[in-house]
């Protein structure tokens, strides 16, 4: 059975931060008060069961560094009285484990009270030269696209980007996974959860005519247009010209593809069945919006364009076969981890710990069957924040093999591996936060050049403000001249400014 290692955690927060049933508009919020107790039995939940079943809570953070963020928790639990509070110590709590899968989501009644409240007025786009407005509504309707935004509140623009990257799911020590969920309207989405309601947002903004100081009043939910529709999930293959191709692979998930009427491996190989009968010479890979998806989407992709098999994984690894905790109350929690068609593809070993086999169908390897038709081309690889989980271990197995030239901006999936796949969900019983555990450790085989980061660009190419609704950007027209070049290797290629 394929494993879904997709960015779950990250949907399912958008979800509960922008979904607006109609029913929720007519109905009274729900409670979110919680006694200093019920705060503390939920924490205590989910501390032991990340404890109990990530395979490894060390890979990002030292032992002390994990003791004295709880310690740190445990004190301030005291004096939590709602569930918003509880958000708030236990999100970056679990956060520095630097597991981008490990999700923290809201109840019904807290995601009902965002709904419900006023919100920050502009939509932003993030990157590392700072943030920038991409619209804005109500009475910050007039404020120019591309205009920066300095601070709010007092707090610069770098130490909210830091405060955003506490409480947004990521790995390692990756800020352009945050960078990309914040950009839009995320950054009004994650500020209320960090602040509470507001009714007005001190700002300083900077333009052509330099920096001026707004009070910017709140707007509802409904000033801002519906949210577009999630994009297509099917790959998609144009032609710039009679030997260049660009291939956008936007999803791995065939949970989406499925939907939409497809199966990756099919529409997969008719693509490199075109390429090979058009005679390309030349292929821009688009994985910037792959957040990932099904295993082994990524390894089938791969096994087009790098024929050799490739042991991709050191292992693949579960603290256990069965994990279980039990609440201060006493109330039992437990799952099991493989499914059952999965069992006979795992080994114990040491500890109580299990590991894949490397056998057929997935074990390590790239790829156990031969694919055809393998596109021997020039590659160049877009790649970005949002480029995750299984996009990201592609990145990760191209980079490795000499296979591309990158351009964009840092992967936001570690080159090193991820804990992803299996998943439990868990329902604190007090706040109805629900907690969702990734339960596999894959590790890549490779010793990566900087632990907890990603795949970094050979030619920087971050998003722009003014191109953010553009698909052939400056990344795109950078890829494009590259391509123009007459490098035979990655190494050779020189990021020229593009046309």
């Amino acid at each position: 059975m394929p494993i879904s290692r997709s960015r779950g955690c990250l949907i399912a927060l958008a979800a509960v931060l922008t979904a607006a049933p109609a029913a929720a508009d007519t109905r009274l919020p729900g409670t979110t008060t919680l006694s200093s107790a019920g705060a503390r039995e939920d924490l205590e939940l989910s501390i032991a069961a990340v404890e109990a079943a990530m395979p490894n809570i060390y890979w990002h953070q030292s032992r002390q560094a994990w003791a004295a963020a709880k310690a740190t928790a445990r004190a301030d639990v005291i004096a939590v009285t709602d569930s918003e509070a509880l958000w708030r110590i236990l999100r970056p709590l679990v956060g520095r484990i630097g597991e981008g899968h490990l999700g923290v989501h809201l109840s019904a009644a807290m995601s009902q009270h965002y709904r419900d409240a006023p919100r920050f007025p502009l939509d932003l786009l993030w990157s590392d030269e700072g943030a920038f407005v991409l619209a804005g509504y109500g009475a910050a309707a007039d404020i120019s696209k591309g205009t920066r935004m300095i601070s709010v509140d007092g707090v610069s623009d770098a130490d909210l980007l830091s405060e955003m990257v506490a409480v947004t799911p990521h790995d390692g020590t990756i800020r352009t996974g945050t960078m990309r969920y914040i950009s839009g309207r995320g950054f009004a989405s994650i500020l209320y959860r960090l602040r509470g309601a507001q009714s007005h947002f001190p700002v300083v903004l900077e333009g052509p005519a330099g920096r001026t100081e707004r009070d910017l009043p709140a707007v509802p939910r409904a000033a801002r247009p519906a949210e577009p529709d999630d994009p297509l999930p099917r790959p998609t293959l144009d032609w710039i010209d009679g030997h260049t191709a660009y291939l956008n692979v936007p999803t791995f998930s065939n949970r989406r593809l499925r939907a939409a009427g497809a199966t990756f491996p099919e529409v997969i190989h008719s693509v490199f069945v075109e390429l090979r009968q058009r005679g390309a010479t030349d292929l821009i890979l688009d994985l910037r919006e792959n957040g990932g998806g099904s295993e082994p989407n990524e390894s089938i992709l791969f096994s087009y364009l790098v024929e050799k098999p490739l042991r991709k994984y050191a292992a693949v690894e579960a603290r256990s076969q069965h994990i279980a905790v039990t609440s201060l109350s006493g109330r039992r929690f437990e799952t099991d981890v493989f499914e059952d068609d999965d069992k006979d593809q795992q080994r114990p070993i040491r500890g109580g710990r299990w590991r894949r086999r490397n056998t057929p169908p997935h074990g390590l390897m790239s790829r156990w069957t031969t694919f055809s038709p393998i596109f021997h081309g020039r590659l160049v690889v877009l790649a970005g924040g949002a480029t995750f989980s299984g996009g990201a271990e592609l990145a990760s197995m191209l980079q490795h093999t000499d296979r591309g030239v990158f351009v964009g901006e840092e992967v936001g999936g570690t080159d090193q591996g991820n804990t992803s796949g299996y998943r439990w969900t868990l329902e604190l019983p007090n706040s109805g936060m629900q907690l969702t555990i990734p339960l596999l450790q894959f590790r890549m085989r490779w010793k990566s050049r900087m632990a907890g980061r990603g795949v970094l660009p050979n030619c920087p190419a971050p998003p722009e403000v003014m191109q953010a609704d553009e698909r052939r950007d400056h990344a795109w027209r950078l890829a494009v001249a590259l391509l123009k070049q007459p490098w035979r290797t990655p190494s050779n290629a020189h990021c020229s400014k593009a046309d």
